[in-house]
């Protein structure tokens, strides 16, 4: 490899320890499940998972994108689905699913017990996915069976 020196302001720099590097051929678009969001601060951007989420409605199956920070709630809404709910602070059963698969992070709600959890159900007003996942929504009547 040749050797160049260039003079910068008085300054003489070698470009000899330079390596030149193919160019990427990815792009943000071809990586899977990752979108960016706006972080706090100046011009900060942040990397959050995006998720496939399955909501078994009594209407029938339907698939939205949902962000590891949003509810799943949101994000039904956002898509156009219609689900119950009441409070939206995880304290009742109106929004009460049955989680099929997946995982979901539902810590900030003070309704259900750990039997619960255990068994799968999920506040879908206070659930953030953690996964891609499957809810059968419209289940307030068979949680206090």
């Amino acid at each position: 490899m040749a050797s160049l020196l260039l003079s910068v302001s008085g300054a003489m720099v070698s470009t000899s320890s330079f390596v030149q590097r193919p160019p990427a051929t990815r792009t943000l678009l071809a990586l899977p499940k990752v979108g960016l969001k706006a972080g706090r601060g100046r011009g900060r951007v942040t990397a959050m998972a995006t998720y496939n989420v399955t909501l078994i409605t009594p209407e029938g199956k339907k698939t939205i994108k949902c962000g590891d920070d949003e509810y799943i709630l949101d994000a039904a809404e956002e898509g156009g689905i219609d689900l119950p709910y009441s409070c939206r602070a995880g304290a009742c059963s109106s929004c009460a699913g049955k989680l099929v698969s997946g995982s979901v992070d539902q810590s900030n709600q003070s309704f259900l017990d750990d039997s619960q959890i255990d068994e799968g159900w999920v506040l879908t007003c206070i659930a953030l996915p953690k996964s891609d996942l499957v809810i059968e929504t419209n289940k307030e009547e068979d949680l206090s069976d």
